[in-house]
């Protein structure tokens, strides 16, 4: 599928411009994809990228089996990995400034796998719903759980407002990441949240991934951000950013005043990435 589909050459996801310095020629699988930085934004990215046909069909039937290197996906044993995330984002809804809102949100997540997160948040919120393009996640899900789960990439429902938009681990795959956030945006209430969690590619430096790049590239990733790039993505989609760490996680809301202004964090750049692979190597 890889082969007959072929690849996207594009401008940069996020800032649409065409300078970019190569970083690696391969993922950790041994696809012949090129890792690039680009050189306005100092977002890393797949490029040329995998075509949205091909991520389509990836994720409803390949990336668990491939990810977790079984042909059949345990989701009773991912339940408690998926728990750990949900106690996670309701201890940073709390650190961040809406311990006082909890109750009643209305938690939407994009990508929800089984639903072993909000299952974890819900005794927390008002009331979960998730939507997800892996099949059987959903179909174990819905087995297990009261509430609403549909194999969609985007939910075709919402709950009244104040709602919480959750999207775990799901940006770094998207074919345009940015057009999805612009996209919730028209969802949005000035009410609502969006809660976005990635896996950063500075925290490799602070020990994710064993430390190590070659196993944080991979073909699941079509991008690979950092705080500095998230609040590019956000200004770029009309959001102000409440929090963000390198972890990735960030809570925001829609600005619906002028659009914000964003420059390349002096972090995004080839260098930063050498000092990375570096200390890796140095270990």
């Amino acid at each position: 599928m890889y082969k007959e589909l072929g690849l996207d050459q594009r401008p940069c996801v996020l800032c649409k411009e065409n300078q970019f310095t190569l970083l690696t020629q391969a993922d950790r699988y041994g696809f012949d994809l090129n890792k690039q930085i680009c050189e306005n934004c100092g977002l890393v990215q797949t490029n040329p990228s995998l075509k949205s046909k091909f991520l389509d069909e990836f994720y409803s039937h390949y990336y668990r089996p491939l990810y977790l290197k079984s042909e059949n996906v345990n989701y009773e044993m991912l339940a408690s990995e998926q728990a750990t995330k949900g106690r996670r984002f309701i201890d940073y809804l709390r650190e961040n400034g809406l311990a006082d809102k909890l109750n009643d949100l209305s938690v939407v997540e994009i990508g929800c796998s089984s639903g072993g997160i909000l299952a974890e948040m819900l005794p927390e919120v008002k009331s979960v719903q998730g939507c997800d393009l892996d099949i059987e996640g959903v179909n174990y899900g819905n087995k297990l759980y009261d509430f609403k789960m549909e194999v969609s990439a985007l939910p075709t429902s919402l709950p009244e407002s104040p709602k919480l938009f959750l999207l775990s681990h799901v940006l770094e795959h998207l074919y345009d990441p940015l057009q999805t956030v612009k996209y919730i945006r028209e969802l949005m209430t000035e009410d609502d949240y969006l809660l976005i969690e990635v896996p950063g590619l500075n925290a490799v430096g602070e020990g994710d991934y064993g430390g190590d790049l070659w196993a944080y590239f991979h073909i699941a990733h079509v991008s690979d951000f950092t705080a500095g790039t998230i609040k590019v993505l956000a200004a770029n989609a009309g959001f102000s950013i409440l929090s963000c760490n390198e972890t990735v996680t960030a809570l925001m809301v829609r600005n619906d005043l002028e659009k914000e202004n964003w420059e390349r964090d002096a972090m995004d750049t080839v260098e930063n990435v050498v000092r990375i692979e570096r200390k890796y190597i140095g270990k």
